[in-house]
């Protein structure tokens, strides 16, 4: 028998989830826009630190499918608690690195540990979540990530302006380390309801285990965000710095703002939209913020453009993430979950690479209009997918139908 889901959003087990998705994103979120700057500080040049910032998301996607089917078949509390140590470890290692091959290893381990850590974490949060409301427990679970941007980056550039990248490291791997003590000690988790789902259909090592075939191209286009948030991690920094824009890391922090306010009312919008409109609205708004962030003479056009590209990401991507769960049944949330962040990976992972190679040829701004073009051309994608798939599907079902 399938364990019954809470019918109040806002439940103690699903508040603690939120509470550790904040701990465990802010350790992420302190080093994930200075990675590139801590290569080059090796040394390395603008191409090779855009390999070493996209080496982690391609770990990820390479060990993500397995993730997936690790999450149905184990306790997800415990292999939680296993995947947020081994990231606190990690962390460490980060402060060890002293020239880029070391720093290369490191990232491609937590790439790896990382994959698996973020989908058993997500699958965990989905068992809290009321069916019908799917879309606004996925919009608040991501509350805890969107306000440790807002702050991460800010403390991890204090951090290391202050103290050094070293302490940086070992400051995030201890913060890691005492989100997998909360867990331990805060987080009740009854698997015995859940083992008896797998034994009357136990997962096999299959390619359906794997990937969710019919999550795939919602997750692709659901990538198309991840590809733009690894672009401007990876270089709008240095854009800044070649058009002597100061203060263009304000960017982050009025992004990861309007992130946490448009999340607290935009997935309940979605659970009510159909999908075609709100992620096709989403897909043409991140390349608006694209074109103005290469266009932006001044810190005013930059700060715009960070507020219209979180309004397209929280529709996006919530909407799409909601979708993959709800294509699946219960038994395969975990599957579900790990190839919506498939798509992610592979956004995350190869936007910095081809970012860093037009970079060094064409510029800086090229950069940016040609992830635009990318948004644009996924627009037109989507919409020939959605009108010969049924464009009246709505991101989430309504109180008539099942999951």
């Amino acid at each position: 028998m399938t364990p019954e889901r809470p019918k109040k959003l806002l439940n103690k087990n699903f508040l603690l989830l939120i509470a550790l998705s904040l701990t465990t994103s802010l350790g992420y979120s302190m080093i994930s826009t200075l990675v590139s700057s801590y290569a080059v500080s090796f040394g390395a040049q603008i191409s090779a630190a855009g390999v070493i910032a996209g080496i982690f998301s391609i770990s990820a996607l390479l060990c993500r499918p397995f993730g997936g089917f690790i999450t149905d078949l184990m306790n997800k509390k415990w292999l939680c608690v296993l995947t947020t140590v081994s990231i606190a470890l990690i962390m460490a290692a980060y402060s060890l690195c002293s020239n880029m091959w070391p720093l290369m290893a490191v990232r491609i381990f937590h790439g790896a540990v990382f994959g698996l850590n973020s989908t058993v974490n997500m699958a965990l949060a989905t068992e809290y979540i009321p069916e019908d409301r799917m879309g606004q427990g996925l919009g608040y679970y991501g509350l805890g990530q969107v306000l440790s941007q807002i702050i991460g980056p800010s403390i991890g550039s204090e951090i290391k302006n202050l103290f050094g990248y070293h302490t940086l490291f070992v400051t995030v791997s201890v913060i890691t380390f005492l989100a997998s003590v909360l867990l331990i000690l805060a987080f009740p988790y009854d698997n015995a309801a859940r083992k008896k789902t797998q034994e009357a259909s136990r997962p096999r090592f299959t390619l359906n285990q794997l990937i969710a075939k019919e999550c795939i191209f919602y997750a692709l286009i659901a990538g198309l965000f991840s590809m733009s948030n690894g672009i401007v991690n990876s270089f709008l920094v240095l854009l800044g710095e070649e058009k002597g824009i100061a203060n263009i890391s304000l960017f982050f922090f009025t992004n990861a703002v309007m992130l946490f306010l448009l999340r607290l009312a935009a997935g309940r919008v979605t659970d009510r939209m159909k999908l075609l409109p709100i992620v096709n609205l989403s897909l043409i708004t991140g390349a608006l913020s694209m074109i103005l962030i290469g266009k932006a003479p001044v810190l005013t056009v930059i700060l715009a453009a960070a507020a219209i590209k979180a309004f397209g990401n929280v529709g996006g991507q919530i909407s799409l993430q909601s979708a993959c769960v709800k294509k699946v049944d219960a038994a395969r949330i975990g599957v579900a979950t790990s190839t919506y962040f498939i798509g992610a990976d592979i956004g995350q992972g190869f936007g910095p690479v081809w970012g860093g190679k037009i970079a060094q040829t064409f510029g800086y701004p090229a950069v940016f209009y040609c992830m635009a073009a990318i948004f644009l051309a996924g627009t037109a994608a989507f919409t020939v997918y959605q009108l010969r798939h049924g464009v009246q599907a709505k991101t989430a079902p309504s109180p008539e139908q099942t999951l």
